[in-house]
């Protein structure tokens, strides 16, 4: 008579999955009983052998629940929507961000998104049979990254809360930490951990060495690169004067200088100089404007450090010996930015528009410009979409833009403002918080050039010593 195999079902475990033993071998665990005909088939098992149900009847299927497919399915959502992002910022920020630290940064967040699959394949394990032993842990630690992912956004956002825009990707990052914390919940209770044969011990190495890479890395690739502040010089020089034969009129050049002294590059947002003669007989000390003009035309060039922009301006002042001035002045200023902060478009140099044709396209007060006289508002503007200097950056601050004002008065003006392309609020150039938030965030520098001054008969007199005959 043939012997039939010894089946043998033990009572569920703490996941709720039961222990199939044939012939005093284990076989595997299942969660329904589907899963255990698949054993006994595997195992070449008759379907009517007798079975040994210990610790409840085959009725008894804790796993076996719509809870389990649920908990199961809502922890895979979020680690795929957190891999997602992660690997959204790494491919980025690991070969386009503009610092070493935004680079190692999006190659940590690859490193996460690694982790995030890998909890996701080791999903399927543990809520079905869970015949590795360390997916527990593995679920766990991806849940430790995504609430990690989750927060680390959200805070960033907060940090920037004065954007106006950006509000369903903070429901996603709030999504992703509800779904990491009711993970975190429900795998604690389970107890996970208690797999390894060390836990303590590793989660303290872990915690540790964490901190110390981070603040190492801190300190040397943020906050030193942060403390050097870009030095841009503005300086002007009044060359040798000369007349003309008929003594009518008198040229004087003037050699106009932007230097980066610093160590960090920088781009020209905009510049301006004024050459001007002082009025001797003004009580008020009035100037009388000669020329003006752009500096560093187009906009948005480069200036690496030990460099500069030089300029030669030959002005006219005419009738000079029947004129009473004091002096000959001359000044420089401009904007700059961090070349390690933000990157602004190509196509910014050549985005300068005059306002009787933004009129004309219903754009001459987006966005609202700097206050001026009734009667002086004509203006040259420039504008450009900006980029942070990473992806991580750019998607807890959302999009921002750089407007630059060229604006002609009596004495011609250079503005800066740096603003989300919904912020409707008009510039307020004596607010110093919005100042301090470019400042802070670009590294914006103004650039005022000391001024320069000669006096005017040190001047006539030499153009008349060197007066041609």
């Amino acid at each position: 008579m043939e012997t039939k195999p010894a089946v043998v079902v033990e009572p569920p475990d703490g996941n709720g999955l039961r222990k199939v033993v044939i012939d005093g071998k284990p076989a595997g665990k299942v969660w329904s009983h589907h899963e255990l005909q698949k054993v006994l088939e595997r195992a070449r098992v008759a379907p009517d052998a007798d079975i040994e149900w210990r610790g409840g009847s085959c009725m008894v299927w804790p796993a076996h629940s719509w809870g389990r497919r649920i908990a199961g399915t809502v922890m895979a959502v979020g680690f795929v929507a957190t891999a997602a992002m992660c690997t959204w910022i790494g491919m980025k920020d690991s070969l386009d961000a503009l610092t070493f630290a935004g680079r190692v940064t999006g190659f940590l967040f690859l490193f996460m998104a690694m982790v995030e699959l890998v909890a996701f394949a080791a999903g399927f394990d543990f809520w079905r049979n869970h015949r590795k032993a360390y997916s527990g842990p593995i679920l766990l630690l991806g849940a430790v990254v995504e609430f990690f992912v989750g927060s680390v956004l959200i805070l960033m956002y907060i940090a920037n809360r004065d954007r106006p825009s950006g509000e369903l990707c903070l429901l996603l990052w709030i999504g992703i930490v509800v779904c990491a914390s009711w993970s975190l919940w429900l795998l604690c209770r389970r107890r996970v951990w208690k797999v390894l044969r060390y836990p303590g011990r590793i989660a303290i190495g872990a915690i540790v060495s964490t901190v110390l890479v981070v603040t190492n890395l801190a300190y040397t690739q943020i906050y030193l690169p942060s403390m050097s502040r870009p030095l841009v010089q503005g300086s002007a020089e009044i060359g040798m004067p000369t007349l003309n034969r008929e003594g009518t009129k008198m040229y004087l050049r003037v050699r106009l200088r932007l230097k980066n002294s610093g160590e960090v590059p920088v781009h020209i947002l905009g510049s301006i100089y004024w050459i001007q003669l002082k009025l001797a007989s003004d009580p008020k000390d009035r100037y009388r404007l000669l020329k003006p003009g752009e500096l560093v035309k187009p906009p948005g060039q480069e200036l690496s450090p030990a460099e500069e922009f030089s300029e030669d301006v030959v002005v006219e002042i005419a009738n000079p010996g029947r004129q009473n001035y004091e002096a000959v002045t001359a000044q420089v200023e401009a904007y700059a930015f961090r070349q390690d902060r933000m990157t602004i478009d190509a196509a910014y140099k050549n985005s300068g528009e005059w306002r009787g044709k933004l009129k004309k396209e219903g754009k001459d007060e987006d966005p609202p410009g700097p206050p001026s006289p009734p009667k002086e508002k004509e203006y040259f503007r420039y504008q450009s979409a900006i980029s942070q200097s990473s992806e991580l950056l750019n998607l807890t601050r959302g999009r921002e833009r750089v407007t630059v004002w060229w604006l002609y008065r009596r004495r011609p003006v250079v503005y800066v403002d740096v603003a989300s392309p919904d912020n409707r609020k008009p510039l307020n150039l004596n607010d110093p918080k919005e100042q301090r938030r470019a400042v802070d965030r670009y590294g914006l520098a103004f650039v005022r050039g000391s001024m320069t001054q000669t006096p005017y008969t040190e001047l006539l007199k030499e153009a008349q010593t060197h007066r041609p005959l």
